[in-house]
């Protein structure tokens, strides 16, 4: 005690004399004590805060404003009580759980009176007890959860943020308890220049970093931990961890003290190694591009080919991270230089979990300093950004807008399932006493925490009751609901596209530019064919055109594919009922024209594309308008008129042509539409619209592809078969061009034993086809392994058509192809299929075969 104490406190203070007896007291007087333990734990805070306002100690030092025989009384019952809660969380759960509860609100007020690295050496004792009993308990997820509440309800605290700053650069409050001054006490933290720390240890979880954010990172750790892929049964602990920060960077949010991007730069870098962490965990999240009522997970299938042994339990590491202890558990989970995630057993994560750590890592993204993230997106390898990348295609799938419709829609479902669990609920318990049996024992198999990040916090409640009833929501509730749906499927998009533009930055000098804007631009096209909002789009429209323009060889040189996914993507934008979405889609589609022209004084490549995205997108895709996507090519042809610079050339004529093309494959699409419940008339008309794109391979291929499919679609198999054959002489007469090989057929001529009519096929001669001209030939089919493709699909759509001699003759051009390649895999299947055909024909000797020859083909090239 200082001597300048005034008389009326020279006498035992409350606080004092309470931490020592409940220290010293007999086990009736500590159990009743325990038993209240939030009241005393209550009643010390807030004598203690009463004492530091009339001793004038406010202003004081932490470290010197009580005794040290008081501190020593503290620590001591906090040890006490971490003893109790260990030794009876199994007899007494609840109780435990009180206790734990109280203990963590206790901590919590000690932050605001005493000194912080006390306080933080307390959390430190409690962790250390906790892992003391974790690798022996009986049900570890217990105390863990335990554990997860403490740290939880500690880091509500109001000065959280300049709790975690090191203490070198802390200014503390100046507040003992939360208060409106916080606001000054929070901007001076912020005044204070960066750490000067290198780019890689500020996005690791190593201990230098928890050493210097130390709630963070206990919660960051917690996090890795439980997200760690050799744990099973952990579900309602992931989903407890990941709503726990969840909720926390929502407050950061919402506080008024850090509504400055500045202070909300600093904030993010006590979270930067969660981008790290959910690298890592990429392989267990949900995966948001499958059907979502199939409920897969990445990878889900070979993770699930080994179990751990120790049967759903944490592993020991676990019980030292947090305390102090080295941990290459941690480092190995988070440090990012690692090669691409394996296959590793694991618990796969729900939709719910992996959206909000998705929405986690996106609030990173958002607020961290561009400059620091260009900084070690520079120090990633190639494996790496490729990994990155990865994650920024999951959150494009994750968050699609869905519009008030498709809301409405899944509201309705929603509100009927809570109905009908009703009814089952009050059928299971007015139903006969096996019924209400089965329904305890379901009640009891359920974890009681898995939904505990909806408490509300209170020193003497723990557990949420639910709500027995769901109500339907109200108009107000269902539009406010929809638009703040909408909001985040745009922000979360516009991150990850300020993101992109980040990457790009950075590699655009470097020697990874080659094999990552390839991958960039994968993620733009992803999300052009997700559904979008208007403003998202028409920044995304921007970047695309921004990203085309400064690397034309990405697609006008190098990669065919990425040409022929943005035309249709484009295509299917310039049909869009929103009239500034159609705008933006018109100018990127002409500009890419445009610059495909300055290359080459032509745009084949893209004219083709287009053209073949074209008679694609019109026989596969039911919100296909018509309308609009001509209202969009008269843009196009707009455009093309009122450039002054390419005036004087040939691309306005070229465009004219491109356009009077595509109006005449919308007008075969009116004819179509006019047609679809006559399938015949309609596969005839397909016929008719495929002869006409004779001196046009790639188009005439894709027809013959349509028709397939559309006999496929109606059991025609047969039929089916010529038009994949015709589309194999097809493109074997191009490689017969470019290539000879002994192995290929030579042209028509090597299919004449299949189909008579397939040497209508050779119109495509040297005269109209010229292997070197750009755009020509050019997709993934006109190549050997799609050549062979074609045919195994006629073989096999010809054994469905039971017409078996036509499969031994394509059988005849496909096995010189797999002895040249000496796969013996295939020749071996090739000779057991022939078999099986020979056998069906020997089966019918004397019966009526019907000959290839003999049947016209309705809609298809006769035979």
């Amino acid at each position: 005690m200082h001597q300048d104490v005034t008389p009326l406190l020279s006498v035992q203070l409350l606080h004092e004399e309470l931490a020592l007896q409940w220290v010293v007291s007999a086990t009736p007087v500590r159990e009743a004590a325990l038993s209240q333990a939030w009241f005393f734990f209550q009643l010390m805070s807030k004598s203690m805060t009463l004492h530091l306002h009339n001793s004038e100690r406010l202003d004081a030092p932490r470290a010197q404003r009580f005794p040290e025989r008081f501190v020593d009384d503290i620590s001591a019952l906090v040890c006490n009580v971490c003893t109790e809660i260990t030794s009876r969380y199994l007899q007494d759960a609840e109780f435990a759980e009180r206790l734990n509860s109280s203990l963590a609100f206790f901590l919590n007020d000690l932050l605001s009176l005493m000194d912080r690295g006390f306080v933080f050496a307390l959390i430190r004792s409690y962790y250390k007890q906790i892992n003391t009993k974790l690798p022996k308990a009986p049900n570890p997820n217990l105390l863990i959860s335990m554990r997860m509440d403490l740290i939880r309800i500690v880091c509500s605290h109001e000065h959280y943020v300049s709790l975690n700053l090191p203490c070198g650069r802390l200014s503390p409050p100046n507040s003992p308890s939360p208060s409106i001054s916080s606001t000054t006490s929070q901007s001076s933290v912020f005044s204070s220049p960066a750490q000067d720390k290198t780019v890689t240890n500020m996005f690791e979880l190593s201990v230098p970093f928890r050493q210097h954010h130390f709630l963070s990172g206990v919660i960051l750790t917690e996090l890795a931990l439980i997200l760690e892929p050799d744990v099973e049964g952990v579900f309602f602990l992931q989903k407890k961890a990941i709503s726990t920060l969840h909720n926390l960077l929502c407050s950061h949010d919402t506080d008024p003290r850090y509504t400055e991007p500045a202070v909300m730069r600093s904030i993010s870098y006590l979270y930067l190694p969660l981008i790290g962490i959910v690298l890592e965990t990429l392989p267990q999240l949900y995966d948001f591009t499958a059907d979502p009522h199939a409920q897969r997970v990445r990878h889900a299938s070979s993770m699930m080919d080994e179990v751990d042994s120790d049967g759903g339990t944490i592993s020991q590491t676990v019980a030292m991270a947090i305390a102090g202890s080295p941990l290459p558990t941690v480092q190995k989970t988070t440090s990012f230089p690692l090669p691409p995630a394996p296959h590793r057993p694991g618990s796969a994560l729900s939709a719910e979990s992996s959206r909000n750590l998705l929405v986690c890592a996106l609030w990173v993204l958002k607020n961290a300093e561009q400059d620091c993230l260009h900084r070690w997106f520079s120090s990633l390898s190639v494996i790496q950004l490729t990994r990155v990348l990865e994650l920024l295609s999951l959150c494009v799938s994750c968050f699609q807008y869905k519009g008030k419709k498709a809301f409405e829609r899944i509201n309705s479902l929603t509100f009927k399932k809570s109905l009908d669990m009703k009814a089952r609920l009050e059928e299971a318990i007015l139903g006969t006493i096996g019924a209400r049996q089965d329904m305890v024992k379901r009640s009891r198999e359920r974890s009681p925490y898995a939904t505990q990040e909806n408490v509300r916090w209170r020193k003497n409640v723990t557990q949420w009751k639910p709500s027995s009833e769901k109500t339907e929501k109200s108009q107000a509730e269902r539009e406010l609901e929809i638009t703040v749906d909408g909001n985040m499927a745009t922000e979360a998009n516009l991150v990850v596209l300020d993101t992109l533009e980040i990457i790009v930055q950075t590699v655009m000098l470097s020697e990874m530019r080659e094999s990552v804007l390839g991958g960039v631009l994968k993620v733009l096209l992803l999300s052009m064919s997700c559904n979008q909002s208007a403003l998202y789009l028409q920044h995304c429209f921007t970047s695309q055109r921004a990203l085309v323009s400064k690397f034309p060889e990405m697609l006008f040189e190098d990669d065919t594919e990425l040409c022929s996914d943005l035309c249709l993507r484009l295509l299917r934008h310039c049909s869009s009922c929103i009239s500034s979405v159609r705008t933006h889609a018109s100018a990127s589609l002409y500009l890419l024209m445009r610059q495909n022209f300055e290359i080459g004084s032509n745009f084949a490549r893209v004219k083709m594309q287009v053209t073949m995205s074209l008679s694609s997108l019109v026989g596969t895709s039911q919100k296909f308008n018509e309308d609009y996507l001509r209202r969009s090519l008269k843009t196009i042809l707009t455009y093309s008129e009122d450039d002054l610079e390419l005036r004087d050339t040939t691309f306005p004529e070229q465009v004219q042509d491109l356009v009077f093309n595509l109006h005449m494959i919308l007008t075969d699409t009116v004819k179509m539409k006019e047609h679809q419940e006559d399938p015949e008339m309609l596969l005839d008309l397909m016929y008719r619209i495929a002869k006409g794109y004779q001196n046009s391979p790639d188009l005439r291929l894709t027809w013959l592809q349509n028709m397939a499919a559309k006999h496929t679609e109606r059991g025609n198999h047969a039929e089916a078969a010529h038009c994949l054959v015709h589309g194999a002489a097809l493109v074997s007469e191009y490689l017969s061009m470019i290539e000879d090989a002994r192995h290929l057929p030579v042209g028509c001529v090597s299919f004449q034993s299949i189909s008579s009519n397939v040497l209508e096929e050779s119109a495509v001669s040297d005269d109209v086809v010229s292997p070197d001209e750009e755009g020509i030939c050019a997709g993934k089919y006109f190549t050997e392994a799609g050549l062979v493709g074609l045919l195994e699909q006629a073989c096999a759509s010809f054994t469905m058509g039971s017409l078996f001699e036509a499969v031994n003759e394509v059988y005849k051009i496909l096995i010189p192809i797999y002895e040249a390649h000496r796969d013996y895999k295939k020749l071996a299947s090739v000779h057991g299929k022939l078999q099986e055909a020979f056998n069906k024909i020997n089966n019918q000797v004397g019966k009526s075969l019907r000959p290839p020859d003999s049947s016209k083909y309705t809609g298809c090239p006769q035979s």
